[in-house]
């Protein structure tokens, strides 16, 4: 008995069961399927453009994230304006302290923030502020013994009642009954220290002997405690209050443990007190801790410029811009020795990643935007040790990756480090935006990417009640311009907005000139092309999610095409199966019924 091939049954869409080519031994099937097989083949390219597009919108994504990066790179070096410095990564200061004997570092802490100037002071410290502190005399009784029948140093029995407790900050209350023990009135008074400023502690002098303790939470003589017994004489039983000789209760001098005092130093020679040995009001930009006195020791301070921190940001920057870069050349390469596209390259002939290319390294190569009244003798990258490296070194490269570092940026730190010793002011310059006033009421608050390196002529008027009524500016000798004035700020047509603190009832004039630097022009290149709505990497990413979505309504339109035709044409051939079937019933039953009379003659 012969099999039958199961590879050749065919269920229609209707249920319908049929085994291909019984009568024809045709395969309909498979001849069907090739040749819708063929018909889907525009299909198969599209879907292959959907693939391709998938690569390109994964690389382009990539890419997205390393210019993200190195926009964070760039966001140290632009120059962004602040009135106390804290966005420019050159005036970032670093403070050094020192002695003749070594001691400094126990004597005084200082930091610097952006804002401090350089330079050096001279410090002495007599004497270093204290928290106010007073105890109860030696009380005969355990921390855990009520305190109302607890004696003190002359038999007296502290007793009941209630006492204040206060410094600046405020005062509060405390009562003390016949069951609460000195933990109990240490607890009382701690659980109001926030509104207070005063803190207890009760101490174990022995078995059967204890005394409180209460301390100020500040410094300085503006926080020392105030205390007074208003029913009842506890803390004047406990010793920590006297009569003065004329009825009045004073906190007894001879159980102040400190008193409270204020910090008293010099600085190049002149006395200083504050109230708190944490200072921050002494000079612009310093913060000044004291930890110990020791009066004849000279401390030196010097604030200096932290040039790590810029060398930081660009070799930060060279890293990032290297990472988008290297990450083009991988993305776009070409086999030199065949001229043939590597098997990775899928951004090759891509105009989102050339746009991205092309801008960051006409930047990098470029100069910065100088008016001509702006001097500096460096203008490019190469004059700070950052260079490119040639299609020929990257060739030459055998690292691993070395093929794909043509273009990228090559570092050269003792060069940098030279150039930033001895030339700083003007590797700011490179990188960053710069204005330079000469009317310390002009002040320059922020910019655009449309700003200009120019030269900006300014005349502002304010009315009596200080109002401006006025401000007209020239732009590199221009037309003059009205400036739009929105309070005290001032903003021109290009995007310099500055702020105004002239006096009132007058006309004051002013020039401000501005450079534009290269970090400053690539912020805003990239700013550009990382806009979420606008932006070329977000655009060149639609543009391939939109080719596949019309692409795949395409393929939809195939698929259901074909699908009609199939089934069409698959009833064609059960349509010739079935007749051909009916035939060769007939042509059977012709064969029988002849062979038949051919047995009756």
């Amino acid at each position: 008995m012969s099999g039958v091939n199961m590879n050749n049954l065919y269920v229609g869409d209707n249920g319908r069961i049929q085994f291909s080519g019984l009568s024809s031994n045709i395969d309909f099937v498979n001849v069907v399927d090739q040749m819708m097989k063929a018909r889907r083949i525009p299909a198969d390219n599209l879907e292959k453009r959907i693939d391709a597009n998938d690569e390109k919108v994964a690389a382009l994504r990539e890419l997205q994230d390393l210019v993200k990066t190195l926009q964070t790179s760039i966001d140290k070096l632009y120059g962004k304006a602040s009135f106390d410095k804290s966005t420019d990564t050159f005036a970032s200061k670093q403070a050094f302290v020192s002695s003749a004997d070594g001691t400094a570092g126990n004597l005084i802490s200082v930091s610097a923030n952006n804002n401090a100037a350089t330079g050096n002071y001279k410090f002495e410290i007599s004497q270093i502020a204290s928290k106010h502190k007073v105890g109860s005399e030696t009380l005969a009784a355990n921390p855990t013994d009520a305190l109302s029948t607890a004696t003190n140093g002359g038999g007296t029995a502290i007793g009941t009642g209630t006492f204040s407790v206060g410094t600046a900050k405020g005062s509060v209350q405390i009562e003390v009954t016949d069951t609460d023990t000195l933990r109990d009135v240490r607890d009382k008074i701690n659980a109001t220290t926030g509104k207070s400023g005063v803190q207890a502690s009760v101490v174990k002098v022995a078995d059967g002997q204890s005394t409180l303790i209460l301390t100020s939470t500040d410094e300085g003589s503006p926080n020392r405690m105030t205390l007074s017994d208003d029913s009842g004489n506890v803390l004047q039983n406990m010793g920590i209050l006297k009569d003065d000789g004329s009825g009045t209760m004073i906190i007894n001098s001879d159980q102040e443990i400190d008193p409270g005092n204020d910090a008293q130093f010099t600085m190049d020679g002149v006395s200083i007190t504050r109230s708190s040995n944490n200072i921050d009001d002494l000079v612009d930009g310093l913060s000044i801790s004291l930890f110990d006195a020791k009066p004849g020791t000279t401390i030196n301070v010097s604030i200096e410029q932290n040039l790590n921190t810029a060398k930081t940001a660009i070799v930060d920057f060279v890293d990032a811009y290297n990472a988008v870069k290297s990450f083009i050349n991988e993305k776009t390469y070409v086999d030199p020795a065949n001229n043939k596209a590597a098997e990775g390259s899928v951004l090759l002939g891509d105009s989102t990643a050339k746009s991205v290319e092309s801008t960051l390294q006409a930047i990098a190569g470029g100069t910065p935007f100088r008016t001509t009244s702006e001097d500096s003798d460096i203008s490019v990258l190469a004059q700070i040790g950052i260079t490119f490296k040639s299609v020929a070194d990257a060739q030459a490269d055998s690292s691993e990756n070395g093929k794909y570092t043509a273009g990228t940026l090559i570092l050269d730190e003792s060069k940098l480090n030279d150039t930033l010793i001895n030339n700083a002011d003007e590797v700011s310059e490179l990188f960053g935006f710069k204005s330079v006033t000469d009317n310390p009421s002009l002040i320059m608050t922020s910019f655009t990417g449309n700003t200009s390196a120019a030269s900006y002529e300014f005349s502002v008027t304010k009315d009596a009640d200080g109002n401006i009524t006025s401000a007209t500016y020239t732009q590199d000798g221009g037309d003059p311009q009205n400036a739009t004035i929105n309070g005290d700020t001032l903003t021109t047509a290009d995007g310099l907005k500055l702020f105004y603190n002239g006096g009132d009832g007058k006309t004051e004039t002013g020039t401000i000139t501005t450079s534009v630097g290269l970090a400053s022009s690539m912020h805003f290149a990239m700013k550009g092309m990382l806009d979420t709505e606008n932006g070329t990497l977000q655009q060149g990413i639609e543009a391939f999610e939109k080719e596949n979505k019309s692409f795949e309504k395409k393929i939809d339109a195939i698929d259901l095409r074909i699908t009609n035709q199939r089934e069409v044409m698959m009833n064609k051939f059960i349509n010739m199966e079935q007749s051909l079937a009916k035939f060769k019933n007939i042509q059977n039953s012709l064969s029988e019924l002849m062979a038949a009379g051919k047995k009756d003659n």
